[in-house]
C-alpha cells in the first residue's frame, strides 16, 4: 500500500501512522486476515462451505452461481457458451 487509506497521502514503508491525518496503517496481521477472507469468499472451498452451511441449500447454490457468473469475464462467458453448444451438438448427433 503506497497511500494512506483515510486521506490518500503518500506514505513510506517504514511509517506506521499517517503524518497528515494521524490514522494508523493496517498491520500485517490485518492485511493477511483481509486477504484470507477474500480468498475464502472467492475460492471453490469457500463457496462449498457457504452452501453446506446454509439452511436453504437451493437458494445458496443459486447465489453462488450468480456470483460465479458475475465474476466471470466476457471471454470466459463466451468460452462456456461454446463448450455447451459443442456438447449439445454432440448429444443431438448421437441421439
Amino acid at each position: 500500500m503506497k497511500n494512506c487509506p483515510s486521506c490518500g497521502h503518500e506514505r513510506s514503508q517504514t511509517e506506521t501512522r499517517c503524518p497528515v491525518c494521524g490514522a494508523f496503517y493496517p498491520t500485517l496481521a490485518e492485511l493477511l486476515a483481509e486477504e484470507e477472507a477474500y480468498e475464502l469468499a472467492h475460492s471453490w472451498r469457500g463457496r462449498w462451505q457457504k452452501i453446506w452451511g446454509a439452511t436453504d441449500k437451493k437458494q445458496a447454490v443459486s447465489a453462488v452461481i450468480k456470483q460465479f457468473w458475475a465474476d466471470l469475464s466476457l471471454q470466459g462467458k463466451f468460452s462456456l457458451l461454446v463448450i455447451f453448444v459443442f456438447v449439445f451438438a454432440l448429444i443431438v448427433t448421437v441421439l
